[in-house]
């Protein structure tokens, strides 16, 4: 049976403090010297710090904001790469949202990763750029249009109802606004950086990692690129790492989800009814979980996973 490899668990949270906690509670149990880092944005909620220190848990301070499908989150989860890689000691790193939670073993996970072939377990498809004339998908228009934040109410409609309206401009309304996009002429995209997208969450080898610490480092100008566009945490990375001839990666990223319908923004919260298709799903991780709509889902999970 293999050894256990050397992780550093990242946990990115902004919401529901307690269920991060539980998080970092349920893998200092299954790993118990093994790297926790968490960095939580502050602005929607407090973190409880004494319990993370009690478990050994490092907090990446000051807190940056982050926002959901703004560069800003790229930047945050880059500048937590980079910290882990400068002050902890792995071999993988795990990139964790705290609405995370292991439904295998922790001990059994960092074994697989000992024995792992690759360097990555990443979620990387190619987007290419559409043709004029062609509709635009969802995830060409994210990463071909150069996209500004608007507080123009009429901008938006005129966005939607444009001639040409997909194809050569198009809106989209996030958190914090809404967004113009109009097509861009040119792109750092070609065949030798061939875009590529998939989910936020991933596990990488230390090589993976200073890869794209590498990539940050040499290619500025790609990073600058995607401050334009939406969503750049389900690209940036995966683009990096997919145009390395030398990092051998898995697409399987080793999530369990559950959406409601294509056109569903995120996954659904898990229920205790879920349970028996994430235990069958192999996966490492699960996610989203809610303990203010399904504890018991969890509880069952300590149980029958972790042996709590």
């Amino acid at each position: 049976m293999p050894g256990r490899a050397r992780t550093t668990y990242l946990i990115a949270s902004h919401t529901l403090p307690e269920q991060a906690l539980r998080l970092a509670s349920i893998l200092r149990r299954g790993s118990p010297a093994a790297p926790i880092v968490v960095h939580h944005d502050p602005r929607r909620s407090s973190v409880d710090r004494a319990g993370l220190t009690r478990l050994g848990v490092q907090l990446v301070e000051p807190p940056s904001p982050g926002d959901w499908g703004e560069i800003s989150l790229l930047v945050t989860v880059l500048r937590c790469l980079r910290w882990c890689l400068e002050r902890t000691d792995f071999e993988w790193l795990v990139l964790l949202s705290g609405q995370d939670y292991p439904v295998r073993p922790v001990a059994e996970i960092e074994r697989s990763l000992a024995d792992a072939e690759v360097d990555g377990f990443i979620e990387t498809w190619p987007c290419q750029r559409p043709r004029l004339r062609d509709p635009v998908d969802e995830f060409a228009g994210r990463y071909f249009f150069r996209w500004r934040r608007t507080g123009s109410s009429t901008l938006a409609s005129l966005a939607r109802s444009a001639p040409g309206r997909g194809r050569l401009v198009g809106a989209r309304t996030l958190p914090n606004g809404t967004w113009i996009g109009t097509r861009r002429v040119r792109s750092p995209f070609g065949a030798d950086l061939v875009c590529h997208r998939g989910s936020d969450w991933f596990t990488l080898s230390r090589t993976a990692v200073r890869a794209v610490q590498a990539f940050v480092e040499e290619r500025p100008e790609v990073l600058g690129y995607y401050r334009r566009t939406l969503h750049p945490t389900e690209s940036f990375i995966q683009t990096v790492l997919a145009n390395d001839p030398s990092l051998p990666l898995s697409r399987d990223y080793r999530r369990f989800t559950l959406w409601d319908g294509p056109n569903a923004t995120g996954p659904r919260i898990l229920r205790l009814g879920d349970l028996e298709a994430m235990l069958a799903s192999g996966c490492d991780f699960a996610r989203k979980f809610d303990p203010t709509v399904d504890r018991a889902v969890l509880d069952q999970l300590d149980r029958r996973v972790h042996s709590v």
